[in-house]
């Protein structure tokens, strides 16, 4: 009996501090706008799942946006999670990189402790290494690179794969959009310095097992931790960085029997010489340096998946726009693309390209917390009083505003005028500021 009322007294004394820690957060929270919680255990948390059931979370928070303003807080249980939506709030959050940083623990970064990007990426790293790997980079990616990147990508798009697109036309063979255009994309890989890599529909169809392996790891739950599948699909994770490491090592010794030159095509050596030192002084290991590419490269296969998903949705966002897709194939039927100042013809497709990144943009969403040793924590000089909070913003969303975008959930490429500019933090399909897209022109191009 006396064993029984401790484990009730306990229980009962955990709980009235559970309480007491939700009733202290919330209370020094009032100052921000918040809808009305469901529960006082959970939160907002029925209402959010509710939404999440019928893949609505992100029309959910445009519904906050509307009733409650630019800067919103909801609460999981006892957690709080900020919305915000203001372009000046954004732009805080865009340029101060020593108050913010990206969530280090997001499921592309390991899947149960195989690593497949990891957390010092040119996508998930930060401080003086990532401002270095970025530098060199950007110039793999600048407009000034894009003729010679045009010149490589127009000979590979008009060979094997133009090919294999019109054998298939001819004999009335369906196709899988987004297979296709996952193979195509893939194939680039190998035009810009990975030529003795995976062939195209290994890297997609590996690609999309990680990519669909990523979700159930959020959503699925114990029953997928204890499985098979995921056993395979660390297993190929780790081959595939076997493999990767293979070809870095190999290209590491080709290029230093080689002088230096000021090639910027090529990509593996860009990533080579971008991973030299983590400071910029002292340089690392070898086995260190070539860890440090293979996990950008492992970065860029997954992130080339944004350009199928991209080009996937223009055109399900085209399938009952009967216009616009005679329109644009009239346009492209008529342009002979022999440069890249050729593209610059494209205008109506260019139209239909940005309003597609407009309605479904391959980022619907991002997170950022405050850095450790951030001293003033603030957003928008409201004072956050409690150390974890997390900040969440979507592009969605903010393409999602009435009060820039008429009839915001029409597809309509004739509202790109020559003289419509967006208002700041209206329109970002590749991100802003220091944390924007690298490869935004690279994309455009494709």
């Amino acid at each position: 009996v006396s064993t029984q009322s401790t484990g009730v007294l306990w229980y009962i004394s955990f709980q009235c501090y559970r309480a007491y820690k939700i009733y202290l957060h919330r209370s020094t929270m009032q100052h921000f706008s918040q809808p009305p919680i469901d529960s006082f255990w959970k939160g907002n948390e029925p209402t959010v799942n509710e939404y999440k059931s019928r893949n609505e979370f992100l029309d959910l928070l445009v519904k906050w946006r509307a009733e409650f303003g630019d800067k919103v807080l909801f609460w999981i249980g006892g957690k709080p999670f900020l919305f915000i939506s203001d372009a000046t709030l954004l732009t805080d959050l865009a340029t101060n990189i020593s108050q913010y940083k990206k969530v280090s623990n997001l499921p592309n970064r390991y899947l149960y402790g195989q690593k497949i990007i990891g957390k010092e990426s040119i996508l998930s790293g930060g401080g003086i290494r990532w401002a270095l790997k970025r530098k060199i980079m950007s110039k793999f990616f600048a407009k000034t690179n894009m003729r010679a990147l045009f010149a490589a990508s127009k000979a590979h798009m008009e060979g094997p794969i133009l090919e294999k697109w019109r054998k298939n036309v001819k004999s009335g063979a369906e196709l899988d959009l987004h297979d296709e255009l996952a193979v195509t994309f893939a194939a680039f890989l190998q035009v810009f310095g990975l030529e003795s890599f995976y062939s195209p529909e290994k890297i997609a169809e590996n690609v999309y097992i990680i990519l669909d392996t990523i979700h159930k790891q959020l959503f699925v739950g114990k029953s997928f931790l204890f499985s098979k599948e995921k056993e395979d699909v660390c297993r190929l994770i780790k081959d595939m960085r076997t493999d990767l490491y293979s070809v870095v090592y190999a290209r590491k010794e080709e290029l230093d029997g080689q002088e230096e030159s000021d090639d910027t095509s090529d990509m593996v050596k860009l990533f080579l010489q971008a991973n030299r030192s983590k400071d910029g002084k002292k340089p690392q290991g070898l086995r260190s340096m070539v860890q440090a590419v293979v996990d950008d490269l492992m970065t860029v296969c997954l992130v080339m998946d944004n350009n199928v998903k991209q080009l996937c949705s223009l055109f399900m966002l085209m399938e009952h726009e009967q216009e616009v897709q005679r329109k644009m194939v009239e346009e492209l039927r008529n342009t002979t693309l022999n440069s890249i100042n050729d593209l610059s013809k494209l205008t109506y497709t260019e139209k239909c390209i940005l309003e597609a990144m407009r309605m479904a943009p391959a980022l619907l969403r991002g997170t950022r917390t405050y850095m450790p040793d951030a001293t003033d924590k603030q957003i928008g000089g409201t004072p956050i009083p409690v150390n974890h909070l997390r900040v969440h913003f979507s592009e969605y969303v903010l393409h999602m505003d009435p009060r820039v975008w008429p009839e915001p959930k029409r597809f309509n490429p004739d509202r790109w005028t020559p003289d419509f500019a967006p208002p700041s933090f209206a329109y970002v399909p590749f991100w802003t500021g220091q944390r924007g897209c690298l490869s935004k022109h690279f994309a455009m191009m494709l």
